[in-house]
């Protein structure tokens, strides 16, 4: 009862004053200064709505609308840009509050209700410029870039030479200090991980392409090349029919040439198309000369780079050799293309040579399939495995990481809610492996 009498006494001692001319002109001014704040907020999210295909369009209609042209020019300096944005803004507002405090006392004394004069001057002032200068003219200014960026044009060059000198200091300043105090700023690929987690509204193949981009250069030479016991090679001696027949039976497009039956002594690469002029010559033929340059690349290579180096020297195929020389495997650019698009096949590839799905819980894999490759059929993480394959990159590996040794021929081995199974075993390995869902 007390707070409602002290509220309406304190009301009654605010005294209104007679309705002057410097109220009407200050109300005018007031009004004008918050359309100016609202034009130029809605101008700055405008401008920093522009996409690179508003940007497109701006080029392709300069010719015709002067305007983008005025803009185009302005945006090529973005400090200089935000500089005068941000000082006309802010002088605006500050002209708001000094004009509306000029017009609350030509209309009202607030000699004995300081509160009320308090509340008026500072929240009711600051919520009007908030709404008109701030938050409804940058919805509009985001929501019709392009349009409001055509009519903000010539106003915004106007403000451009006027405040030049001014918004070049402050630019220059700016970009001092972001020089010697900014940081690198670095993602990890969790962070990128995590923020693809959270975005929407992309197509399940969509998804699947970004996440292995981001996963891309973390992928190393030796994860994704075909190995050392499925490289096919011919060797320097052979005559050209030898080698001729060898490119049909493997169906492949390039062969390693190497020398002593020795894939540890490669010499080049021979393509078959070099080979088809030629296929009528004589045995005695030196296809030797046919022979390109070998690419020889360690096998922690990390793939982007490796791509790098593909573009650069316009090549197709790399050796990858380990830190005594020896030869690990080849690994070409469909491999590397393959761990962001996924499987490509073309007419030679057998779709099934790696897997067969025998049901719907239940698969029959080659021991050589790649760890990566057999969480893609399975659909499970790149990563599933990461904790108990060990250096291992096939599933035959990671069968003789975790066991030790070689495996008797039907023995199984339980990991992650799957049961892998050798199914096919040799002296020396694993041929095929069984995979079960368990849970």
């Amino acid at each position: 009862m007390d707070t409602e009498i002290t509220a309406a006494v304190s009301l009654l001692e605010v005294h209104f004053l007679p309705v002057s001319i410097g109220f009407f002109v200050g109300l005018v001014i007031l009004l004008v200064l918050l359309v100016a704040s609202g034009f130029i907020s809605g101008a700055e999210a405008s401008i920093f709505s522009l996409s690179p295909a508003h940007r497109e369009v701006m080029e392709s209609r300069r010719g015709q609308e002067p305007c983008y042209a005025v803009m185009l020019r302005m945006l090529a300096d973005p400090n200089r840009m935000l500089a005068t944005i941000l000082i006309a803004n802010n002088a605006v507002n500050v002209a708001i509050v000094l004009v509306s405090t000029y017009v609350t006392d030509t209309i009202v004394d607030f000699t004995d209700a300081p509160g009320w004069g308090f509340f008026i001057k500072t929240v009711i002032i600051t919520l009007l410029l908030l709404f008109f200068g701030e938050i409804f003219p940058k919805i509009l200014g985001r929501s019709f870039p392009i349009g409001y960026v055509r009519i903000a044009a010539r106003p915004l060059r106007a403000l451009w030479f006027f405040l030049g000198p001014l918004a070049k200091l402050m630019a220059r300043s700016v970009s001092i200090v972001d020089e010697r105090f900014s940081g690198s700023n670095t993602l990890s690929l969790n962070e990128l991980g995590r923020a693809l987690d959270i975005t929407k509204g992309r197509l399940p193949d969509e998804d699947k392409i970004l996440r292995r981009i981001v996963r891309f250069g973390d992928i190393e030479a030796c994860e994704i090349m075909t190995p050392r016991v499925d490289v096919v090679a011919v060797d320097v001696g052979e005559t050209l029919a030898e080698v001729c027949r060898r490119a049909m039976e493997s169906g492949f497009s390039r062969l390693l040439v190497m020398q002593d039956d020795s894939l540890d002594r490669v010499m080049g690469i021979v393509h078959v198309k070099d080979l088809l002029p030629y296929i009528d010559e004589p045995d005695d033929f030196d296809w030797k000369r046919l022979v390109r340059k070998t690419f020889f690349v360690p096998e922690r290579k990390k793939i982007d780079d490796l791509l790098t180096e593909f573009q650069a020297n316009n090549l197709h195929m790399a050796v990858v050799v380990d830190e005594y020389g020896g030869t690990c495997g080849v690994v070409t650019l469909e491999d590397v293309m393959e761990e962001i698009f996924g499987e490509i096949e073309d007419e030679t590839d057998d779709p099934e040579r790696l897997y067969v799905r025998l049901n719907d819980r239940s698969y029959l894999f080659e021991g050589k399939v790649q760890i990566n490759d057999f969480c893609k059929v399975l659909e499970l993480r790149d990563d599933a495995f990461a904790d108990v394959q060990g250096e291992a990159e096939t599933l035959a590996g990671m069968m003789l990481e975790q066991l030790g040794r070689i495996p008797e021929q039907g023995e199984s081995l339980k990991l992650k809610g799957l049961m892998f199974t050798a199914a096919t075993v040799t002296a020396r390995k694993i041929d095929k492996v069984r995979v079960d869902r368990v849970e």
